[in-house]
Formats: structure tokens, sequence, C-alpha cells
């Protein structure tokens, strides 16, 4: 009902003022839920090309990580992301103020890093997390870390690390239900990548204004071309061990969402 109507059965019904005032009130309210913050999660890679150029900084490369036994980097982000997905919806469910889940990708393909920025630039995007997992170390490293843009291109540096600090926490704590040694090793910047010049996901969505005020990172779950990593976590009952895993990292990014990490 637009606002000139109800004040027009306002005037002839002779409605008490405080009803009429209270039916206005209502269509704002259905405004401001339409509204509500929406997490967006960006599984790593996919497709079997690279998406973009490195001259725009938008490429974006099939794959990284393997694990010993051949698993994939691409698929393993895909699936934990629809996983985590369901479980932002579950956390959300339970009560309180409405949450929204964006994926960048619910399957097989690659986009480059300007269409995942753009899909990103939502007026109600609460935070950005893309979801990775590790490589490195000698096949022996082990640990959830979280990735930001560094400091000095950074104007959110500060909110960034709080957001990056809290999810590799709220991601390790899964981890360690099935890898105990496991530990959070906190916030990296991205200024050993592409020769100084950092992450072109961030470089991409630095471009949209919105988007430099909202919190962002890359989340690495863990080392995937470590043995230990692929035997505890990646072989039998995946599902479920990426469910245990995902479940703190949704609580922690719908009650962001809802307090914007105050």
């Amino acid at each position: 009902m637009k606002a000139n109507s109800t004040a027009k059965l306002c005037r002839m019904w002779t409605l008490p003022l405080v009803l009429c005032l209270g039916l206005l009130a209502g269509i704002e309210l259905v405004r401001a839920q339409e509204s509500s913050p929406v997490i967006i999660v960006d599984p790593g890679h996919g497709g079997s090309k690279v998406a973009g150029s490195l001259s725009q900084r938008s490429n974006s490369s099939p794959n990284n990580a393997t694990t010993p036994g051949g698993l994939k980097e691409k698929d393993l982000t895909l699936e934990f992301s629809l996983i985590l997905k369901e479980e932002i919806h579950r956390e959300a469910g339970k009560g309180g103020p409405r949450v929204g889940v964006l994926l960048t990708r619910e399957d097989d393909r690659n986009l480059d890093f300007v269409e995942r920025a753009a899909i990103a630039n939502r007026p109600d995007t609460a935070c950005v997390v893309s979801i990775h997992f590790n490589a490195g170390g000698g096949r022996n490293a082990l640990g959830s870390l979280a990735l930001i843009a560094a400091e000095k291109r950074n104007p959110s540096y500060q909110l960034d690390y709080r957001f990056g600090q809290g999810l590799a926490e709220a991601c390790n704590s899964g981890v360690r239900s099935y890898l105990p040694s496991s530990k959070s090793r906190g916030v990296i910047t991205d200024g050993h990548l592409h020769g100084g010049l950092g992450s072109n996901f961030f470089f991409q969505m630095l471009r949209h204004k919105k988007l430099r005020e909202v919190p962002k990172c890359f989340l690495e779950v863990e080392f995937i071309d470590n043995p230990a990593v692929e035997k505890a976590l990646l072989k039998e009952g995946r599902p479920e061990k990426f469910r245990t895993i995902a479940k703190p990292i949704a609580t922690f990014l719908v009650e962001w969402a809802r307090t914007g990490g105050q």
C-alpha cells in the first residue's frame, strides 16, 4: 500500500492519528527488512583455465594447491563454501535480525577478479571472505590463517585485521577437532604477492568505494599438501568434517554481519 493511499484511508475512516502513523511506519519497516546485511563467500579458483589478464590485474588461476593424493583446491573450496552457506543460513535462522549469504560461484567455473569484485559490490554487503586451502612449508606445515591487503594500500587495514584474526581463530577451532596440533596462524598481508603489488582480488575490490569500507580477507583453511591434513580432513567423512569446521566460521560471520564487528 502506498503512503498516500494509507493517508487517504485514515482521513476517510477518521482513524486515530496514532494508527495512521503506525501504518506508515510499517511501510518503512518492510523497506528496512529488505536491506538485510549479506555475507559474500568467494570459493577460490575454479574451472580449467586462467580467467582475466595480468595487464588488467584481473587474472584468477583455475587451481593452486593440490593434495598428495590429487585432490584440487578449486574443488575443495567450492565444496566447503557450499557447506558454509548452509551453516550461515542455519545460524542466522536461530533468531535475531536477518542475514543473507551469496556465493560468487556455485559450480566449477573460474570468474576473473573484476567479476568477483562486481558480485561483492552490493549496498548490503557486510563482509567478504574468499575461501582457500594453503600449500607450502615443506609439506609438514599446519594452521589456519587469514590474508589481508597490506596497510600501505588498505584504507581499512585495522578493520580487516580484526576480521581476519577472528576468522582464522574460528576456523582453527573447528580444524582442531581433527588435528589437535594445528594452530591459528593469525593474519598475514599480501605484500609478497605479484612482486609486491599484492592480491589482484583486493586490488579490484578496492576500486569500489563501498568495498573499501567492508572487511575482507582470504581464509586459508589448512595446508592441504601436508599428508597429515589430507588424512585427517579430506578423505573419509569429509562433508561432516567440513561442516564441523564451517559451524564456528558461520557463527562468527553472522555475528559480525549483525554487529559490524562491535
